[in-house]
C-alpha cells in the first residue's frame, strides 16, 4: 500500500509532501505519480520554481516558499494535488492513504 504525508506549516499552506509504496503498476499509485509530475511541471515551467522533488516508490516534494509574492498560485497547485490525492485514496483506499501533518516550529 502506498502513503503520502502533507506536510503544513502554522498558516495550513502545504510544505511539502514525502511518500513511499507508490506502486506505478496500480491505479492508484499511477494516477498519484502523473499528478505529482504534473504540479511540479506546473510550479517549474508556469512559476519557474524549481522545487526539490524525486518521483518514484518514495516520493518526496518540497516548496521553496520564499517568494510570498507566489503563494496563491502555489496554494492553487498544491490543493488542486491534495484534492486528487483524496480522491484517488478514496476510490483505492486498498491502494493508497493520504495522511496530513502540520510542521511545528522550534524556537
Amino acid at each position: 500500500m502506498g502513503e503520502i504525508i502533507i506536510s503544513r506549516d502554522e498558516h495550513n499552506r502545504i510544505l511539502g509532501l514525502t511518500g513511499q509504496g507508490i506502486d506505478a503498476q496500480t491505479p492508484a499509485g499511477g494516477a498519484a505519480l502523473r499528478f505529482l509530475q504534473a504540479s511540479v511541471s506546473s510550479m517549474t515551467d508556469y512559476l519557474h520554481l524549481a522545487p526539490d522533488y524525486s518521483l518514484g516508490s518514495r516520493v518526496q516534494l518540497s516548496i521553496d516558499r520564499s517568494a510570498p509574492h507566489l503563494n496563491r498560485e502555489i496554494d492553487a497547485i498544491m490543493e488542486t494535488l491534495v484534492i486528487g490525492l483524496r480522491q484517488l485514496e478514496a476510490e483505492y483506499a486498498q491502494d493508497l492513504v493520504v495522511h496530513e501533518a502540520t510542521v511545528g516550529i522550534q524556537v
